[in-house]
């Protein structure tokens, strides 16, 4: 029996296409950190080093993903949730980036005595020291505000939530897209927080119907903490 899918309903990759793009996304960004590892060493510097670790293999991912679930589809960024914003919902995307920060921090706080203290990002070098080098703050934006966030709304939005919106209800589907998204950070103590906040991006993308929505929200969330001591 075929599923009857709800109006608002994120468009979604088949199980086929689904699969080889998300496997093929990780197989991608470790192939390209492997080799990022061994050009680009430490022995290079900070930037070469997030340039390596990050915008490599950020980028591979991406770029798979394109040649995974799009290049071959009619209108296959739009299939993938990409559909045009106004300037409505471009306002209300940084304003909710810039909000979520506090919330999730407040989240954190709460969930502190049974989750612990959540990690401070290990980044090469501190604010302070980042400054002195154009090179390293090009890497650092390019990596943690503009590729890593599209890359990952990609693939946990476009493409698993909407995949597992065609078999669940809503928040079975954004809470399952969560967690794994969350794990995958591989820090307990802002598992709670960052449950929240991926819970909420699967919620105001099926509202929107636009994966530039979480994305927009994602990249300005990770440059505001980016600002913080």
């Amino acid at each position: 029996m075929p599923i009857r899918m709800p109006i608002n309903t994120p468009p979604s990759i088949a199980t086929r296409q689904m699969s080889l793009a998300l496997m093929g996304a990780i197989i991608v960004q470790l192939a390209a950190a492997l080799w990022g590892r061994r050009l680009l060493g430490a022995e290079h510097g900070p930037a070469a080093m997030l340039l390596a670790y990050l915008v490599v293999p950020s980028l591979a991912a991406i770029i798979w993903l394109w040649f995974a679930a799009v290049w071959r589809e009619r209108d296959g960024w739009s299939r993938l949730g990409f559909a045009w914003i106004d300037r409505r919902w471009l306002l209300r995307a940084v304003a909710l980036g810039l909000l979520s920060v506090p919330v999730l921090m407040l989240v954190t706080a709460i969930t502190k005595p049974v989750f612990g203290p959540a990690k401070n990002p290990a980044l090469p070098l501190s604010g302070a020291e980042a400054w002195s080098q154009p090179s390293y703050l090009l890497m650092l934006f390019l990596g943690i505000v503009v590729l890593a966030p599209l890359m990952e709304e990609m693939i946990f939005r476009g493409l698993l939530f909407g995949w597992l919106r065609r078999h669940l209800g809503l928040w079975q589907a954004a809470a399952l897209a969560a967690l794994g998204h969350a794990i995958l950070h591989f820090d307990l103590g802002a598992l709670p927080g960052l449950f929240a906040l991926f819970l909420f991006l699967a919620w105001i993308y099926e509202y929107s119907q636009s994966l530039w929505v979480p994305a927009i929200i994602h990249a300005v969330h990770n440059f505001a903490v980016l600002q913080l001591p």
